[in-house]
């Protein structure tokens, strides 16, 4: 007989299953009904009473049946569903076994109706949106496509479904080297697919977790983008085509227009010097919009040319502040820099943050129409260097500051509209700080200025600076072969090397200016990459397979933006049309003098040291570069192999001793001379490594007497070359 205990554990059980939603029918080994909970009476549409005791096809669920003796006779749970009244329902078998022998079962009953109603109003969701829709499990096993994923991935749910795979390559799209999307979070990106045709569509995989936060399966978006990258491919070709075709006229028209404003077609008078400085102005002004232009155009494209390196934001602040002094002080203003000297350097493209920096420091005194000074302030935030530019204008409301960085948007203002503009400028400035990690922003109110602001996130290790080459101080000269099939532009550029002191060939086509290249051997050649419709590309792979021709420098000027293009064809440097006279100046100088003169790479991590050698040999007519650690030393030395390094020590990323040994262990870079500087004693571990130097000489030294050892040792090591330059001997 039942114990009190027994009858008190029944009741527990019994008003646990009256309480729970399921159904749960306890069957006895004689196949009789036991228990029927509440749940399962409502769900059955039966009497409790008139159930209990009776043979279980009373409950009139036929699935049961089979259901039930599987369970019993394999002892494994057995899931089926069934449908009754209008409701679907799914239901779990479990065996047990009773005290006195035989095996019972217990039939748990779920009403999925509700469940099933929303799982199918989320297929015919899925079954209609026109991206493609893909599902995975927590196995990553494909449980669901739909029909848009079909036809984007060329093949039916019947040979997807089913499939296991940690990558994409089963549908045709390369893996994500990110890594499974449970560990990777979420990936987005775009792909090419070439089968079963031709398509970009753009991919993202999110991770699904419940709500205990388990990983239980991902899925995947399509979206076929074709037309409309192709779309977009065909305003930036648009775009470029219109802006090339202007950039060669202007070229002509800038160029001219300078020459005669600085007197070489002689003597103009006022009126005419005042005509043409505004046909100088607007010409600029045309040539900087065609620049935003292709800058916009370059950026959704994906072809700008980023070179990240690890930046000095003080050098750059003070670059855009000298730009605009001329400015400042014909209108009485002042523009403060608050750049801490222990600033750590970010990772960055210099030119690129010049342009930024100039663009806001530029708005900033235009948009102070009242004058007052701009604020440039420098600092670290939140492990990032955050650059802040602050003017005292007429500020902006917040309704404008939300789309102000959007394209071709500009606030609309009487101010606005004098000024001019193209709504671009800072359009381009976030996609550049963007695409260099970085934030941009902006804090203002109306009538209380504007600060606008940058971050860079720290430069790291592997951004290496690589060190420029200057040339010697001194008169140019030597002969030049310029490459254009545009008369004006050749006679142009002539015009500007001839009154520097160059010998000047021109050449109007490939096949010329080859021969040209032959037999007068410049010293350098300037070249137009789309002479010929892009015959210029095929020229400088040509001339630097030569060995004739292949130690000639080449600067690449060209309508066309591809400096990744011409500096993997084997081009010294690169330069846009419409050409800046002083920068071309610069460049053909700079190489003239390096070929001619002895190259002397000067490595210290203390820049003073670095620049005061670096003036010291240009005025003795070697050519430099300037390395301020050891990595950078190597970058220098393979765009350019040295004559002579002068080497410190102790240097951060990469010290001295490390250099010499990378140096040395390599037989295309192991007879260069090394001469060791240092203040402090050797290393007494690593002193076997300095037998491998030419020299050592201790700080603090005299810059003369150290000049005349560094040429003594270049004659000794090096005599097989020539002795240094006249003016470099002692």
């Amino acid at each position: 007989m039942p114990t009190n205990d027994d009858r008190r554990c029944f009741s527990h059980i019994r008003a646990l299953m009256a309480g729970t939603r399921e159904g749960m029918i306890a069957v006895a080994p004689d196949h009789t009904v036991r228990v029927l909970n509440e749940p399962a009476a409502e769900m059955l549409g039966l009497e409790r009473t008139e159930c209990v005791g009776a043979p279980s096809s009373v409950l009139g669920v036929p699935e049961f049946v089979p259901a039930l003796k599987s369970a019993a006779a394999e002892w494994e749970l057995v899931s089926s569903t069934f449908e009754r009244a209008g409701h679907s329902y799914s239901f779990t078998v479990a065996p047990y076994t009773e005290d006195g022998g035989g095996t019972g079962t217990v039939i748990t009953v779920r009403d999925d109706t509700e469940l099933l109603a929303v799982r199918r109003r989320s297929e015919a969701i899925l079954l209609s949106t026109s991206d493609g829709m893909l599902v995975f499990d927590a196995e990553d096993r494909l449980t669901f496509v739909n029909p848009a994923a079909e036809k984007i991935l060329g093949r039916g749910a019947e040979t997807l479904v089913g499939l296991k795979t940690d990558t994409w390559e089963v549908f045709g799209i390369a893996p994500d080297p990110a890594g499974p999307v449970r560990e990777a979070g979420t990936q987005v990106r775009e792909v090419r697919m070439e089968e079963p045709e031709h398509r970009i569509v753009d991919v993202r995989v999110d991770p699904v977790y419940d709500d205990r936060e388990s990983y239980v399966g991902s899925v995947a978006t399509i979206r076929d983008v074709t037309s409309e990258r192709e779309a977009m491919q065909m305003k930036n070709e648009f775009v470029s085509t219109v802006s090339h075709e202007l950039r060669t006229p202007l070229t002509s028209i800038k160029g001219y227009i300078d020459l005669i404003l600085d007197g070489e077609a002689g003597e103009i008078n006022e009126i005419q010097q005042e005509f043409l400085s505004i046909v100088k102005e607007n010409s600029d002004r045309l040539v900087e919009l065609i620049n935003d232009m292709l800058d916009i155009s370059r950026i959704e494209s994906g072809r700008i040319v980023l070179k990240v390196q690890p930046l000095d934001v003080g050098e750059r602040v003070a670059g855009a502040v000298n730009t605009f002094k001329a400015v400042t002080d014909q209108q009485g203003r002042t523009i403060h820099v608050d750049v801490p000297d222990d600033l750590p350097k970010a990772a960055g493209d210099p030119d690129r943050i010049g342009q930024v920096l100039i663009n806001f420091v530029s708005n900033a005194i235009k948009y102070s129409p009242e004058g007052g000074d701009v604020h440039i302030k420098a600092s670290v935030d939140d492990g990032c260097v955050k650059v802040a530019i602050s003017d005292e204008g007429i500020g902006i409301s917040p309704e404008n500051q939300a789309r102000l960085f959007t394209k071709f948007y500009r606030v609309d203002s009487s101010l606005t509209r004098e000024i001019g503009g193209t709504g671009l400028g800072l359009s381009i400035c976030k996609s550049i700080i963007e695409l260099l990690g970085g934030q941009v922003g902006v804090d203002s109110e109306e009538g209380e200025g504007s600060t606008f602001w940058f971050t860079l996130p720290f430069a790291s290790d592997r951004h290496v600076r690589t060190p420029s080459l200057e040339g010697p101080l001194g008169s140019p000269g030597g002969r030049v072969l310029v490459v254009d099939d545009c008369e004006d532009v050749a006679n142009l550029i002539a015009t500007y090397l001839s009154h520097r002191g160059y010998e000047v060939v021109k050449a109007y086509n490939a096949k010329e200016a080859w021969e040209y290249a032959v037999e007068f051997e410049p010293r350098v050649i300037t070249l137009d990459v789309m002479v010929e419709e892009g015959a210029g590309f095929r020229l400088l792979e040509e001339l630097k397979a030569d060995p004739r021709t292949k130690d000639i420098p080449v600067v690449v000027l060209s309508i066309i933006c591809d400096e990744a293009k011409s500096a993997r064809s084997g081009a010294t440097d690169y330069l846009e049309k419409p050409i800046d006279k002083a920068r071309l100046m610069d460049m053909i100088d700079t190489l003239v003098g390096s070929i001619s003169s002895p190259l002397v790479l000067v490595t210290d991590d203390d820049r003073n040291i670095v620049d005061l050698l670096t003036r010291t040999l240009k005025q003795r007519g070697y050519a430099v570069m300037g390395a301020y650690n050891g990595k950078e030393a190597m970058a220098a030395v393979a765009r350019r192999r040295p004559d002579a390094i002068l080497l410190d020590l102790r240097m951060p990323v990469m010290d001295g001793y490390e250099v010499l040994q990378a140096l040395k262990n390599d037989p295309e870079t192991a007879d260069i001379p090394v001469v060791i500087m240092s203040a402090f004693q050797p290393d007494r571990e690593r002193e076997n490594v300095l037998e491998l130097a030419s020299d050592l000489v201790g700080k603090p030294f005299d810059v003369e007497d150290f000049i005349s050892h560094i040429e003594s040792v270049i004659v000794r090591e090096e005599s097989v070359e020539g002795p240094p330059p006249e003016s470099g001997t002692s």
